[in-house]
C-alpha cells in the first residue's frame, strides 16, 4: 500500500504536470505540452521503479491490458512503412496519392498509412502520455483504497483556479471568460468535467460527518469548504458564456442525480423523483445563466437556420469518412485530408471538425475508431454499475462524480473537439483511471491478482515513460535551437520530429517572399512529407513553372485543383499560372468558381481581372458563375472603377439576364449622371421600368 505522505507526493507532482498543460493553454502550444509530457515521464520512472512488485496493485481484466495498449499501438501501426501494393488493399485513397507523387519524384515503394506521418507522431506521444497518466493514476488509486478521494482533488484544484481566474476576467469586465485557454468551450470543458467530482466530493464529506461520533464539526467545515469550491466551479462555468458547456455540465449533474435516486427508490416513486429532477434542471438552464448568455441561447433561432455551417462540415467530414473507411487518414491529418472534401464555408479553414466523434472516425478509421470505443465504453459502464450498485457509500459517491464527468464531455464532444485540447484530454483519461479502478463487488475480496497481472502496467508504463523522457527534450532542443534550421530539421525529421512549415517558411523569406526560388529539392521533400496539401502542390507547380517546366507544372497545379477544389489560395494560384493573354478561358473557371462559392474574395478577383487588364466581355462570359449575387457584385465594382465603357457594357449583360433590380438601376442611373450622360441615363432607367 502507498502511505499517504507518498501518494501525496506523486499526486502532487502529477498536479504539476497537468498544471503545465492547463494553464498553458490548454496544452495547445507546444512548449508547455511538451514540458508537461517530460515532467510526467521522471513523475512515472520513478513511481514503477519505487513501486514494489509486491504490492497489492489493482488487478486487471483482460479486457483492460490489452486495450489500453492496443490504442497507442494502432496509431503506430499508421506510422509504419507498408509495401505499396498492400497500401492500395487497405488505403485507396492514399495509395492514389501516392501514384501522382510518383509523377514528379522517384516512385515510392513503402508508405504509412498516415497521409501526413510527422503529424501523426506527434499526436502517437499524445496518445503515449494520455495512456501513461491512465495507468498512474489506476495503480495509485488501487494502492490507496482507503484514500478513494485522493486522486481527484488535483483536479478540483486545478477547476478551482481555473474558473476563479475566469470570475476575475468577468469582473474586469474582459472580452472573453477562458481562464488561461484559448477558447471559452475548451474552458467550459475542463469544468464541466470536474464539476461532478467537486460535488460528489462534498456530498461525500458531509455524509462522513453525520456518521462521526462524538460529533465534530472539522468534518462540517470541510464540506462547507468543499461545497464552496464546487460553487466556485459552477459560477466559472455559468460565466464561461459557453453554451454547449453549461448543457453538458448540467446534464453531467442530472445523470449524476438520476442515478442516486434511482438506486434508492422503487417503481413509481423513481419515476416521479425523476421528473422532478428533469423540471429542476431545466428550471436551472433557464433562469441560473446570465443575461448574456441568455441571449446566446435565444440567438440560436435565428443562428440555426441561417448559419447551417456546423451541419454542412459534418455533411463534408462525412465524405471524407468514406475516403478512409478502415484505417483513416492518420490521426491528427483532418485539416489537409477535408479539403478536398470541403464543399462548404470555404473561407475558412478547419482544423476541427467541432465533433470529435466524427474527427476520430476520419482519422482513425472504423479499426481504430471501434478500439477506442472498446477501451472507454467498458471503463465507463464501470462507473455506472458502480454507482449504483457499489460496496459502500463512499465509492458509489465517487463513481457518482466519474460518471457525471465522462457524460458531460461525452455530450460536449457532440459539438466541438474537446478531446482534442491536450489538457482535457488528460484530465478525461485522470477521471477514467480512477473510474477503471472503482470496485464493484460488495463481497470480500477474491485472492490477490498474479505478479505477472500486476506488473503487467508496471512493464509498459516503464516503457511509456523512458520514451516520453527520450522524446520530449529533444523536441524541446528542436524547437527552441534548430526549428528554422532546413539542415537540422532534416536530421530530427528521421526521429519523427519535424516542422515543414517553418523551414519552408524560412526559405521563402531568404528568397524575398517568393516561394518559387526555393530550391526544388526542398519543395519535394515538403511534398513528399505531405502529397495531400494542395498548397504543397502549388509551391512544386510554380517552381516548376519558373524553371521552364510546363508540364510538369501543369501537372502540379491539376493536383493542388483535384485535392483543394473549392481552396480560395488554391483557385488563385492556379488562375494565376493559368492565365494567358491567348486563352484565359480555364483561368477565369477558377476564379468563377470561386466566386460563386463565397463573396469574402470578390475585391481579390476583381482586381486581378483588372491587373491582368481582361476585357469585360471576357468576364462577362467565363468569369462570373451563373446567378445575380456575382454579377450584381462586379456590376458595382465596374461603376466603381468610373470606366464608363465596361459600366455600360456590364449593364446590359445584368439586365438581359434578369439580374437587376431597383437598387441596382439606381446606383446604374446615378453613376450616369455623374458622368453628366443625362439623355443615356434617362433612357437606361426607361427601359429597366419598361411598361411600369
Amino acid at each position: 500500500m502507498l502511505n499517504r505522505a507518498s501518494q501525496a507526493s506523486y499526486l502532487g507532482l502529477l498536479t504539476i504536470a497537468l498544471g503545465c498543460a492547463a494553464f498553458w493553454y490548454g496544452g495547445v502550444l507546444l512548449t508547455g505540452w511538451n514540458t508537461c509530457l517530460l515532467l510526467l515521464g521522471l513523475v512515472a520512472i520513478v513511481y514503477w521503479l519505487r513501486s514494489p512488485p509486491a504490492d497489492p496493485a489493482p488487478s486487471s481484466e483482460p479486457w483492460l491490458r490489452w486495450m489500453v495498449l492496443l490504442l497507442p499501438s494502432y496509431v503506430a501501426l499508421q506510422l509504419v512503412p507498408l509495401p505499396l501494393f498492400l497500401l492500395r488493399i487497405l488505403s485507396p485513397a492514399r495509395a492514389y496519392i501516392l501514384d501522382n507523387l510518383g509523377t514528379v519524384t522517384q516512385p515510392v515503394g513503402f508508405a504509412s498509412l498516415s497521409i501526413a506521418p510527422a503529424t501523426t507522431f506527434a499526436y502517437l506521444f499524445r496518445i503515449v502520455g494520455y495512456t501513461l497518466i491512465f495507468l498512474l493514476i489506476r495503480d495509485i488509486a488501487g494502492r490507496s483504497s482507503q484514500r478513494a478521494w485522493a486522486p481527484v482533488i488535483p483536479l478540483v484544484v486545478i477547476a478551482a483556479l481555473e474558473a476563479g481566474l475566469g470570475l476575475l476576467q468577468n469582473a474586469s469586465g474582459a472580452e472573453s471568460t477562458e481562464g488561461t485557454y484559448g477558447s471559452k468551450n475548451h474552458f467550459a470543458g475542463l469544468l464541466e468535467m470536474v464539476l461532478p467530482l467537486a460535488v460528489m466530493y462534498a456530498i461525500a464529506l458531509f455524509k462522513r460527518g453525520d456518521s462521526r461520533l462524538p460529533p465534530s464539526t472539522l468534518p462540517a467545515l470541510k464540506a462547507c469548504a468543499a461545497l464552496s469550491v464546487a460553487a466556485v466551479i459552477f459560477l466559472g462555468l455559468l460565466y464561461s458564456l459557453s453554451r454547449m458547456g453549461l448543457v453538458a455540465g448540467l446534464c453531467g449533474l442530472f445523470v449524476m442525480g438520476a442515478l442516486a435516486l434511482g438506486a434508492r427508490l422503487q417503481a413509481w416513486k423513481r419515476w416521479l423523483a425523476l421528473a422532478g429532477l428533469a423540471a429542476l434542471f431545466l428550471l436551472a438552464l433557464f433562469f441560473l445563466p446570465p443575461d448574456e448568455l441568455v441571449r446566446r441561447f435565444a440567438g440560436l433561432s435565428t443562428e440555426l437556420p441561417a448559419r447551417p455551417a456546423r451541419w454542412l462540415i459534418w455533411g463534408n467530414t462525412l465524405r471524407l469518412i468514406g475516403a478512409y473507411p478502415l484505417f483513416g487518414c492518420g490521426l491528427g491529418n483532418y485539416e489537409t485530408a477535408f479539403l478536398k472534401y470541403q464543399t462548404a464555408v470555404i473561407d475558412s479553414a478547419f482544423s476541427f471538425a467541432e465533433n470529435d466523434y466524427l474527427q476520430l472516425a476520419a482519422e482513425l478509421g472504423l479499426v481504430g475508431f471501434s478500439i477506442l470505443a472498446c477501451l472507454m465504453l467498458p471503463i465507463f459502464r464501470n462507473a455506472l454499475r458502480v454507482a449504483t450498485h457499489g460496496p459502500h457509500r463512499n465509492i458509489r459517491y465517487l463513481a457518482l462524480g466519474c460518471t457525471g464527468a465522462m457524460t458531460a464531455i461525452a455530450i460536449h464532444s457532440l459539438a466541438d473537439f474537446n478531446t482534442y485540447i491536450p489538457a482535457n484530454a488528460l484530465v478525461l483519461a485522470w477521471i477514467s483511471g480512477i473510474s477503471a479502478r472503482l470496485p464493484f463487488h460488495p463481497g470480500p475480496a477474491g485472492p490477490a491478482p498474479a505478479v505477472p497481472a500486476r506488473t503487467f502496467f508496471k512493464r509498459w508504463g516503464i516503457v511509456f515513460s523512458c520514451l516520453l523522457i527520450v522524446y520530449t527534450p529533444a523536441w524541446i532542443l528542436f524547437e527552441f535551437a534548430f526549428r528554422s534550421d532546413r539542415t537540422a530539421e532534416r536530421l530530427f525529421c528521421r526521429f519523427g520530429i519535424c516542422d515543414t512549415d517553418a523551414v519552408l517558411d524560412a526559405q521563402t523569406l531568404e528568397h524575398r517572399g517568393n516561394v518559387a526560388e526555393v530550391p526544388t529539392a526542398d519543395l519535394l521533400e515538403a511534398l513528399r512529407r505531405d502529397p495531400n496539401s494542395p498548397s504543397r502542390w502549388c509551391d512544386l507547380g510554380e517552381a516548376m513553372w519558373r524553371s521552364g517546366s510546363i508540364e510538369k507544372a501543369k501537372y502540379c497545379f491539376s493536383n493542388a485543383l483535384a485535392l483543394g477544389p473549392d481552396v480560395p489560395p488554391v483557385l488563385m494560384r492556379a488562375a494565376d499560372f493559368y492565365y494567358t493573354p491567348q486563352d484565359d478561358k480555364w483561368a477565369l473557371q477558377q476564379t468563377s468558381r470561386l466566386l460563386g462559392k463565397t463573396d469574402l474574395y470578390d475585391d481579390l478577383v476583381f482586381n486581378w481581372y483588372a491587373g491582368k487588364k481582361i476585357a469585360a466581355t471576357e468576364i462577362l462570359s467565363h468569369g462570373l458563375p451563373a446567378g445575380q449575387r456575382a454579377s450584381r457584385a462586379y456590376f458595382r465594382y465596374v461603376i466603381g472603377g468610373g470606366n464608363i465603357t465596361d459600366a455600360v457594357n456590364v449593364w446590359r449583360w445584368v439586365a438581359s439576364h434578369g439580374y437587376a433590380d431597383d437598387r441596382l438601376a439606381k446606383q446604374y442611373v446615378d453613376f450616369l449622371v455623374q458622368d453628366k450622360r443625362y439623355e443615356t441615363a434617362a433612357k437606361s432607367w426607361a427601359l429597366y421600368l419598361g411598361a411600369r
